[in-house]
């Protein structure tokens, strides 16, 4: 009984006339989002898959090519989706029940639609998940060098000092701790050019 006034408060809520969100229609938002999540997610992973089995598949038959690149392809696709579907309703659900505007809802809808959709590990997964980390990075030392070093224009190059500093220090020191692909490839430059 708790649970379906529950639900059905939140539907009030998602379908009430406050303002709040950006959007006129919180439901047509969020499909819609979930469509251009799966175009855009078909594309991009689209390319690097062709691009991957070019450049580097073993796999000699056109079907198992074919596979390689339409399995993460979909994997992408449905999941950027997915994220833009329930990062959507989030924030409308939460903007509409606690009556706040408030950009920490942001922050809270992408924690709830990376439980859901990003927290499983796999290689589309990580892949995204890594290109988020270093974008934010360099976005945070961006917005900190601003602050604190204004005539220190860009945090790059911090950044880049210290994510250069770690991965060094990491492949001399714990190699097995990086991620595969990389200590296979800096075992081949750094450690096969001793021979």
């Amino acid at each position: 009984m708790t649970q379906n006034i529950f639900i059905k408060q939140l539907l009030d809520a998602f379908n009430s006339d406050s303002h709040l969100c950006d959007h006129p229609n919180c439901l047509i938002s969020s499909m819609k989002g979930f469509l251009n999540g799966m175009i855009y997610g078909g594309k991009v992973r689209f390319i690097h898959s062709l691009v991957m089995e070019i450049l580097f598949s073993k796999s000699s038959s056109i079907y198992d090519k074919l596979k390689n690149m339409i399995k993460p392809t979909l994997e992408h696709s449905i999941n950027l989706g997915a994220f833009v579907f329930i990062y959507k309703t989030s924030v409308c659900l939460i903007k509409r029940i606690f009556k706040t505007n408030n950009k920490l809802t942001n922050f809270i809808a992408g924690i709830i639609g990376a439980y859901f959709i990003w927290s499983k590990r796999s290689s589309v997964n990580v892949q995204i998940m890594l290109y988020l980390l270093s974008r934010n990075l360099l976005a945070i030392s961006t917005l900190l060098s601003n602050k604190y070093f204004p005539d220190f224009t860009h945090g790059f190059s911090i950044v880049s000092m210290i994510v250069w500093g770690l991965v060094m220090y990491l492949f001399e020191a714990y190699p097995k701790a990086l991620q595969s692909s990389l200590k296979q490839s800096m075992d081949f430059i750094y450690k096969e050019s001793d021979l």
